[in-house]
């Protein structure tokens, strides 16, 4: 709920035919309740995301929809967002496409960046990575990092172009140095595997942890495994390696609860520890993990 106390701060912007505008919650409902589309949008947004409201994404939701409804694009393309994200599910795949090429027609940058994700995987339409690839060169155009480097992930695999691993890497490295945090994952494994430039562990683990920073696990764990073996650029690290396995494991990498519980059952990079040994090797093994479930017998 609303806090009284706060209702008249004016804590969300509406764009008007003027420009924006900041109103206060009492006055954007106001404008939400006699049918303004943008602050259906406005107040939609505050309600999925819970910014200035408390959070009620079924409120959220339903603003946004109306808004949508009523012709807004940008409602349309945060409702299309949030259906790829696989956070609105009310949402079926023709009327996520139409809502595409409206918001794209509206001239909204990431309506070609969804339009591009939608011809990749067939959804709305038929399968065809060389419009997935057209797409995401106009959104890329336009300064959109996703599509950089979903078009990098094309040219990596030659979907729909030709298979060029040079220029998926630079298009990766871009992305990620924009702060793309995919980009800066697949940048690290670019340098790790040698794909599209020099090998280089050092420089694997710089674009991994910057991805690790922003909360990729998957990155984390890619960090406990190059800490782990080391290279001719990168010394192993066996501290490195537990703090980096326990991070990723915390945050659901089957993987890395195995390492983890294999680090302190051996003492390595960490104290010898047969209780959290234990306890990280049966969270592997109870998700399916069959060296975990296997060594676990040693312990029982």
């Amino acid at each position: 709920m609303q806090n009284p106390a706060d209702a008249d701060k004016k804590e969300f912007v509406i764009e008007t035919d003027n420009g924006e505008i900041e109103v206060s919650f009492n006055e954007v409902k106001r404008m939400s309740d006699s049918g303004d589309i943008d602050a259906m949008f406005a107040l939609g947004m505050a309600y999925v995301f819970g910014h200035a409201v408390e959070q009620d994404k079924g409120k959220g939701y339903d603003l946004l929809e109306k808004s949508a409804e009523a012709g807004n694009p940008d409602a349309k393309i945060l409702l299309v967002q949030l259906f790829f994200d696989g956070d609105y599910l009310a949402l079926d795949q023709e009327k996520a496409w139409n809502y595409i090429c409206d918001a794209t027609v509206a001239g909204i940058p990431e309506g070609h960046l969804y339009s591009g994700l939608a011809y990749m995987d067939g959804i709305g339409v038929d399968q065809d990575f060389e419009l997935a690839a057209n797409e995401f060169r106009s959104a890329a155009q336009r300064g959109n990092q996703e599509a950089r480097n979903s078009l990098a992930y094309l040219y990596m695999n030659g979907y729909g172009v030709e298979k060029d691993e040079t220029k998926a890497f630079l298009l990766f490295k871009n992305a990620a140095n924009a702060g793309n945090v995919n980009a800066q994952y697949q940048t690290g494994t670019c340098y790790e595997i040698g794909a599209g430039c020099k090998q280089n562990w050092a420089k694997a683990a710089e674009f991994y942890k910057k991805a690790a920073e922003q909360g990729d696990a998957e990155a984390m764990d890619r960090l406990g495994v190059i800490y782990y073996q080391g290279s001719p650029e990168l010394k192993a690290d066996p501290k490195q390696s537990f703090e980096w396995f326990l991070k990723a494991a915390g945050n659901g990498i089957i993987d890395a609860m195995y390492g983890v519980g294999c680090f302190y059952a051996d003492g390595f990079g960490t104290s010898q520890n047969n209780k959290e040994a234990v306890k990280w090797l049966k969270l592997a093994s109870d998700n399916g993990h069959p060296d975990a479930t296997e060594l676990l017998k040693k312990f029982l």
